[in-house]
């Protein structure tokens, strides 16, 4: 199917909808795991202050995921879940809203949107930032056997949403402690959170989680950029010393300095870093052992502008390769690397807490290692006007990626505080408000060892509870 025939078969499933005739909604743009619908901003539809109604605003946005998720399912979806985040008023001529699939994986397909309003002049301001998950209905099955089995699935899929009791990640992790046993139907995972310099926060969590004997509990553990090296420190049996490093050894010089842009570097050396932590915890002997399957390092696909999962690593040069892309900070640490045929960037561009990937990949359960305190989020100043406009000349996705990040995680990190993202069951690590935070490049080995003992200490008082 060409993509003009698909678009105008898209089309005609939402001519089908009487809301959307009613609100003379559009869809612009469609295939690809990605649509774009649009509709105009009137009186009607309007509150009294002149702004599109937010149950309109959340009406396009269930639209353009619903259709995105149908670009890469099939016709026949429904949207499961659905969360957005208000940022600005939407005034102007044009609502438009963009979505896009992070994430497809059987019949599920983990999507976010953006919402903007457009100017009399053109001009796009961003109004709203959603994330939804899409599903397709299962075939219908003829056979006893088949029934059975279609049954089967949707009790664990009704348990997956919480339905049937889902017990808390908190109660799997306290019964599989006490037993030993971790055949049980859940699939836990430990969600790690990037962030430069600012991962010597989720190392000492992973440190002490190490510490505590919870790692026989795990069975997935995901991480983003810094997380990811996180992650896989922490397959190697060394999330310890991977923890002292950040300020011990990686505050030199040598892997993070911007002096480096007066030769014409980058200003953090990502190959010379993610070598020297393979030759000081062995991460290449990962390759083929036991540990290896449970790993899952995050990163952006360049071309796509989604957030991919790296596993099934080849050989020690395949697994340090995917360490660098996961934590390719775009400008700073230099061009997109080139791994596997395809180019990639930071995963932090799409999702910095990687909590989608997690459940994805089949997690029921999540203990999430956050870098931030609750209710904050990345700041977005002029550096990162400068990386948004880098990101755009080469996909505007990753600049729209880039832009909604901010929102994206604080409305991820609320997710995971309340206990439940994405059908997970989670549980929250954060640092508290007022503890020592390093930045992203952060040097200053007095400042990285206090927020190694805070991030240590939330940590332990956090697992106490489940001991």
């Amino acid at each position: 199917m060409t993509v003009t025939s698909a678009l105008a078969g898209a089309q005609r499933v939402l001519a089908d909808q009487s809301v959307s005739r009613m609100l003379g909604t559009r869809l612009v743009s469609f295939g690809e795991g990605s649509a774009v619908v649009e509709l105009d901003i009137r009186p009607d539809i309007s509150n009294q202050d002149g702004a599109v109604h937010d149950g309109i605003v959340a009406y396009a946005a269930d639209t353009a995921l619903a259709f995105a998720g149908g670009a890469a399912l099939g016709e026949k979806v429904t949207t499961s879940g659905l969360t957005v985040d208000y940022i600005a008023p939407a005034t102007g001529r044009t609502l438009r809203a963009h979505g896009i699939v992070m994430l497809a994986s059987g019949r599920r397909a983990s999507c976010r949107c953006e919402v903007h309003a457009i100017g009399d002049d053109g001009a796009e301001t961003l109004v709203a930032v959603a994330q939804g998950t899409i599903v397709a209905p299962e075939k219908a099955e003829g056979t006893v056997a088949q029934i059975e089995r279609a049954a089967v699935a949707t009790r664990k899929a009704a348990t997956r949403l919480g339905r049937l009791g889902t017990p808390t990640v908190q109660q799997v992790l306290t019964e599989r402690r006490r037993t030993g046993n971790n055949d049980d139907g859940a699939t836990v995972a430990l969600v790690i959170e990037g962030g430069g310099m600012r991962g010597i926060v989720s190392a000492a969590m992973a440190a002490v989680i190490e510490e505590e004997g919870f790692l026989d509990s795990i069975d997935m553990i995901v991480g983003t950029s810094a997380g990811a090296v996180n992650a896989t420190a922490i397959a190697v049996g060394a999330a310890g010393p991977m923890a002292d490093s950040y300020a011990e050894v990686f505050s030199s010089p040598e892997f993070i300095d911007v002096r480096r842009v007066v030769r014409g570097l980058p200003v953090i050396d990502g190959p010379l870093l993610v070598r020297r932590v393979d030759e000081l915890f062995g991460f290449g002997s990962l390759v083929g052992a036991e540990g290896a399957e449970r790993l899952v390092m995050v990163a952006t696909d360049v071309d796509t502008g989604r957030a991919e999962a790296l596993t099934d690593f080849t050989d020690r040069d395949d697994l340090v390769g995917c360490l660098h892309a996961s934590g390719l900070l775009p400008l700073l640490a230099g061009d997109p690397v080139e791994l596997r045929g395809r180019r990639w960037l930071d995963g932090g561009i799409v999702e910095a807490v990687p909590v989608v990937t997690a459940a994805a990949r089949g997690a029921t359960h999540a203990i999430v290692l956050a870098t931030r305190p609750p209710g904050t989020q990345p700041a977005y100043g002029a550096a990162d006007v400068v990386v948004e406009r880098y990101l755009r000349r080469m996909n505007p996705e990753l600049a729209a990626a880039y832009r909604g990040r901010p929102h994206r995680y604080r409305e991820t990190l609320q997710q995971v505080r309340d206990g439940w993202s994405h059908g997970m069951s989670t549980l929250a690590l954060a640092p508290r408000l007022g503890d020592p935070l390093p930045g992203r490049l952060e040097r200053d080995q007095t400042a990285l060892r206090a927020a190694r003992a805070a991030a240590a200490a939330t940590a332990r008082s956090v697992l106490e509870e489940l001991r």
